[in-house]
């Protein structure tokens, strides 16, 4: 978590240490061929420091655990400070471990990695231009995953909250999909200079619901199919409530659009039984 706004001095957003065992170096970063390759395989899942569910965390951990046997895609779990708590009290040890730590509990890391002597760790100055969230994120980036599910991402601090909304920007910018999932949403984001479409399956969609909202600026060219509330070549504000709470109303719904980035929630009031 950051606990100063960002510097205008030197960056401060370099890991003061990195731990495989004894003897760590810093991994290289994929080369754009090596990623382009691995884009299409691999998900990255970040665990971040939010509210992660009882009731969502076992079925993300049993997704994970399916993914193990395909070496070409297998799952890179990545504990985001607090987030690491919660996947050891669940028995898990993640791929990898970045943070500073001043939310997890007094002596936490410290007990981790006397119990973990090989588990690679990355500890950050609390006085960073970046959250530990989006340092996961980065990391799974770096790591050529073409996905990037962020769980524990939502919950009381809102302005962590909206942070990650902006960590989706980045995901998008890069040409990785990103996710936020918690238990009763799932946000994506989608579109840039010349727009974009999707389809959202009524039987695969996470929620009743689905909301969206012009990111950074107006959508243009919104047209919506198969839903309750049908548009044509509609401008979306950037302003305003206008297209909260449409639903589905066909086996599938589509969304496209000319231009602009389009942030869609799929919600739900009760929390998700499946992912």
């Amino acid at each position: 978590m950051t606990k100063k706004p960002e510097r205008t001095g030197k960056r401060i957003d370099m890991p003061e240490e990195t731990e495989r065992g004894r003897f760590a170096e810093e991994p290289e970063t994929a080369g754009s061929n090596d990623r382009i390759e691995k884009k299409m395989s691999r998900t990255g899942y970040v665990f971040c420091g939010g509210d992660i569910s009882d009731v969502l965390l076992p079925l993300v951990l049993q997704h994970i655990s399916r993914g193990k046997g395909d070496s070409a895609r297998k799952p890179y779990v990545i504990a985001a400070d607090r987030g690491l708590v919660w996947l050891d009290g669940h028995g898990v040890e993640p791929d990898l471990v970045v943070g500073d730590f001043d939310s997890s509990p007094s002596g936490f890391i410290d007990d981790y990695r006397s119990r973990h002597p090989n588990a690679e760790i990355r500890t950050y100055n609390p006085e960073k231009d970046f959250t530990d969230s989006e340092i996961g994120v980065r990391a799974a980036v770096d790591a050529g995953c073409g996905r990037v599910v962020m769980i524990g991402a939502t919950g009381s601090r809102l302005d962590h909250v909206l942070g990650n909304l902006q960590v989706l920007a980045y995901l998008l910018e890069t040409g990785v999909r990103g996710e936020i999932v918690d238990p009763c949403n799932r946000i994506t984001l989608h579109g840039g200079a010349r727009g974009g479409r999707l389809s959202i399956r009524k039987k695969e969609q996470w929620g009743k619901y689905v909301s969206l909202f012009a990111f950074g600026g107006d959508v243009e060219g919104l047209t919506l199919t198969g839903f309750h509330y049908n548009v044509k070549n509609f401008r979306l504000s950037s302003v305003g409530s206008r297209a909260v709470s449409n639903e589905i109303d066909a086996c599938e719904g589509t969304i496209s659009f000319r231009k602009g980035k389009l942030l869609v929630i799929e919600s739900r009031d009760t929390p998700a039984g499946r992912l």
